[in-house]
């Protein structure tokens, strides 16, 4: 029972190592092709050497019968990386079995077994079943492998019978556990590889990006800051060495910036203590720019875990609609005039009649009509008397 715990242990302890040196060497490596290539051949090479181990450290049953788990080397490497990797360990178990044992009739026996083992295991893998039935599944067929593999060598099937009946719990209880393991481990580098790359895209998208962007913690100290935003406040230096700063540091050291220091101080803590969204909130520097401020409180369910500034250059656009404002308004007072005289014509005469409508309306005046009458012989008497001299 204690070489079978030795066997399981050392197992886990193998599939642990070479996950941590597969992530700090392998993962490194640039381009997709690359990386299935030096995966494939790490994992195989990695399980062959695992199982030429475990048939160093067999399993004694009594004076004649020693196991060992070495196919459970081949069966979980080809249920998580295929069966490429499957033959490549059978290969090296096999080189190594001839090596360990000698080249005779059971050492290429067993060599011979260990490929058969790694083909079927990589016909089963492939399997519409659940991950845990199909390993099952290859662990049967490993013993059956080593049961004729037996039967041939001892010219004896009960004898071959023995020893499977032995080996049958240690493979089921090996398995078990090694399987679990294997899956913990898998799906752990799953979710690991996919922070990575969402964290990598994450951030090359935010040291990129032309708005200001900050987010803090909730105890207000800097999690992520770009050049724009550092562009913007006029901090100096690579916007790395301020996170883990406070925030409020970064904002009172470069005020002075800003048209209204105090204000902009006091809403930012407004803001923070509200936990309220606030969308193109204008802030003006004294060097004339304009900024639209955007604050999102950052959530995880109903647990608040952060604050999220986004600050956007609108100066162009506010001096645009300036200068569009300023054009309709002179256009608007060209609409009002005659182009000859420069005197206003009827579109004036009708908007300024809705405006003194409005007004008497407003003032309940008795002498409305007459008021209105007033007006409009005010309005054309001129021009008309115009008109005449220059006619005359």
């Amino acid at each position: 029972m204690s070489q079978l715990l030795f066997n399981i242990t050392l197992i886990i302890s193998f599939m642990f190592a070479a996950s941590i040196v597969r992530e700090q060497i392998i993962y490194r490596v640039e381009g997709i092709k690359r990386y299935k290539v030096y995966r494939l051949i790490y994992y195989g090479c990695s399980y062959g050497l695992l199982g030429s181990i475990l048939m160093i450290y067999t399993i004694k049953i009594d004076s004649t019968i020693i196991l060992d788990l070495r196919f459970l080397a081949v069966t979980i490497v080809c249920l998580y990386a295929g069966m490429v990797p499957a033959i490549i360990a059978a290969c090296i178990i096999g080189v190594m079995r001839l090596l360990l044992f000698g080249i005779t009739a059971s050492g290429m026996l067993g060599a011979a077994t260990i490929m058969v083992m790694a083909l079927l295991s990589g016909w089963t893998v492939r399997l519409p079943y659940r991950p845990f039935i199909r390993f099952q599944l290859m662990n049967s067929i490993s013993l059956l492998c080593v049961f004729f593999s037996l039967s041939f060598l001892f010219k004896d099937i009960m004898h071959a019978a023995t020893i499977i009946i032995y080996l049958l719990p240690a493979s089921f209880i090996g398995g078990c556990l090694v399987y679990l393991v294997g899956r913990y481990i898998y799906a752990s580098r799953v979710t690991t590889s996919q922070h990575k790359k969402l964290s990598k895209m994450f951030s090359v998208m935010v040291q990129n990006a032309k708005t200001g962007t900050m987010i803090e913690t909730p105890e207000r100290e800097v999690a992520v800051i770009n050049h724009t935003f550092c562009d913007m406040f006029d901090i100096p230096g690579p916007p790395n060495q301020y996170v883990g700063l406070k925030s409020n540091q970064l904002f009172l050291s470069h005020a002075l910036m800003l048209k209204d220091p105090g204000r902009f101080l006091k809403t930012v803590e407004s803001t923070v203590y509200s936990k309220e969204s606030i969308v193109d909130e204008e802030i003006t520097f004294i060097n004339g720019k304009i900024y639209a401020r955007d604050y999102i409180p950052i959530y995880e369910g109903h647990v608040y875990i952060g604050h999220y500034w986004e600050y956007r250059d609108i100066t162009e656009k506010k001096k645009a609609e300036c200068d569009l404002r300023k054009a309709n308004k002179k256009l608007e007072m060209l609409s009002m005039k005659d182009g000859l005289t420069g005197l206003k014509n009827r579109r004036s005469l009708d908007k300024q009649l809705e405006i003194e409508w409005a007004y008497a309306q407003k003032k309940k005046s008795r002498f409305l009509f007459s008021y209105l009458i007033l007006i409009i012989l005010k309005r054309i008497t001129i021009p008309m008397t115009i008109f005449k001299e220059t006619n005359a």
